[in-house]
């Protein structure tokens, strides 16, 4: 099985740029060895153009793009108190409320905090044992065990 990863095909480009192929010719040799997973022509002619400026790396240079998810105590805890005052809150009016994207909240309130939304109220996904039957009046591993 050969390797059809785009950087395998990348140096493939790049090998037959050194020995003096025209773009057409490698993407025609391309195409009969990876066929419907060679890259695209317009592709292979612009790592070639890249390769005859000197390029070395066949990697993707970073490019700009959605930052990564930044948080911080000030941050969680700052959420956290919105939700206790409100249980009703919504994660654009808490974005809003701290100047902060939707997706952070988000983030925030999911995999730091662990809430969820039940009947429009935010509630902790993993209660503790006694505030389960507190709740219910009955334990609910009890409860499947009948």
């Amino acid at each position: 099985m050969i390797d059809s990863s785009r950087s395998a095909q990348r140096t493939v480009i790049q090998l037959l740029r050194t020995e003096e192929e025209h773009a057409s010719q490698i993407y025609r040799r391309m195409k009969e060895v990876y066929g419907e997973q060679c890259l695209a022509r317009c592709t292979i002619f612009r790592w070639r153009r890249g390769y005859e400026a000197e390029r070395v790396n066949i990697k993707d240079l970073p490019r700009p793009g959605q930052a990564h998810v930044v948080t911080n105590s000030a941050t969680t805890s700052a959420e956290n108190e919105l939700i206790r005052q409100n249980r009703r809150i919504t994660t654009r009016e808490i974005a809003v409320e701290l100047s902060i994207s939707k997706g952070t909240v988000h983030h925030v309130i999911h995999k730091k905090l662990g809430y969820g939304k039940v009947c429009a109220q935010w509630v902790l996904k993993h209660l503790p044992e006694n505030q389960k039957t507190a709740r219910t009046g009955v334990c609910l591993t009890q409860q499947f065990l009948y």
